[in-house]
Formats: C-alpha cells, structure tokens, sequence
C-alpha cells in the first residue's frame, strides 16, 4: 500500500518539475527574444554598413547579393523536407537550417519592419550609410521566390515527362515481347503443319 502512494507522489514531483522547467524555458526564450531584438538589429546595420561604406553601387550589389542567395538557398533546402523519404525529426531539422540560412534576410526585415528603437536605429544607419541595401534586397528576395518557383514547375515537369517515358518504355517493351512470343508460336505451329507424318 505504502509502495503504491510513493508512485503518484513520484509521478506528482516528475510533473511538477517538468511544468518548472518548461516555465523556465519560456522566460529564457522571451528574455533571449527581447535581448536579441535589442542588439541584433544595430549589430546587423552596423555590419552591412562597414561593407558597403557609403558607396550607392556597393550598397546595390550587397543587397542584391543577400536578397537572392539568403532567399533562394533556404527555399532548396526547405524543399528537401517535402520529400516522401524523409522521416519528421528530419523534416523538423531542415526546415530549421533553412531558418537558419535565411537569417541575414530576416534580421533586414526586422530592421525594416521592426517598430523597436534598435529597429529604428538599424534603418537610420542604412538609409545613411547603405542607401538602397533595404530595397534591393527586397527586389532580390522576390526575384528568388519566383525563380524557385519556376525551378519547382520545370522540376515537376521534368519528372512528370520522365515517368510517361517509363511507362511508354515498359509498354513498347511489352509488345515487342508479345509480338515475338507470337511469331515463334506462328513459326512452331507452320512447322508442326508442314513435317509429313510418319
């Protein structure tokens, strides 16, 4: 009977436990979230501003350069989740690398959209020292989407060709099996018909 009380009490502790550290968790997360939206968006203006020093035409390459890769390359790796072979803590993992990847587009759009004073002193920073970084990197974002969705059309039908190939393949490889299956039956029955019996 005693045994029997200490196992809820166990289970009682174990969940308790567990609720504080989930509690726990989520104050870090939130503190994490609250320290990094302080710092990130002025750390990431100052960077792309030491790259581009002023200079319009730098500011356009580097947020063309951004734009695209940090667009176009997480959107091929997220596309690797879809894939049938791959198992759900796979295609939980991929999705976040390409999170991941994507960062430098994400901390601009934090910088562009955010409403917090390290917001607003990212996109002073930029509009001073890299003019046009914001804008083509947007430009640049868009024209990877669509260039990846393109890619994913042609893909699909590339694929789609590939497989009625196959099957026209297989089909013509059946007939031709079938069509000398009855010429050899043909030739064995003529044979059979012309030997004179004994």
């Amino acid at each position: 009977m005693t045994e029997q009380a200490q196992v809820p009490a166990q289970k009682k502790r174990n969940a308790g436990v567990k609720i504080i550290l989930i509690l726990v968790a989520a104050l870090v997360a939130v503190a994490a979230y609250f320290i990094l939206g302080a710092i990130l968006p002025r750390w990431w203006s100052d960077v792309i501003a030491g790259q581009v020093r002023r200079d319009l035409g730098a500011s356009v390459l580097v947020g063309m350069f951004y734009g695209f890769v940090f667009t176009f390359i997480p959107l091929l790796v997220a596309w690797q989740a879809t894939r049938k072979s791959v198992s759900w803590p796979w295609k939980i993992a991929i999705v976040l690398v390409a999170v991941a990847i994507a960062t430098p587009n994400l901390l601009t759009a934090g910088i562009a959209f955010g409403s917090t004073e390290s917001a607003h002193a990212g996109q002073r920073t930029l509009s001073v020292d890299a003019g046009f970084f914001t804008t083509w990197t947007a430009i640049s974002a868009v024209a990877a989407v669509l260039i990846f969705i393109a890619v994913t059309i042609l893909w699909a039908l590339w694929r789609r060709r590939g497989k009625q190939m196959k099957v026209l393949r297989q089909a013509e490889h059946q007939r031709v099996s079938a069509a000398k299956t009855s010429t050899a039956k043909n030739v064995e029955t003529e044979t059979r018909d012309t030997t004179p019996n004994a």
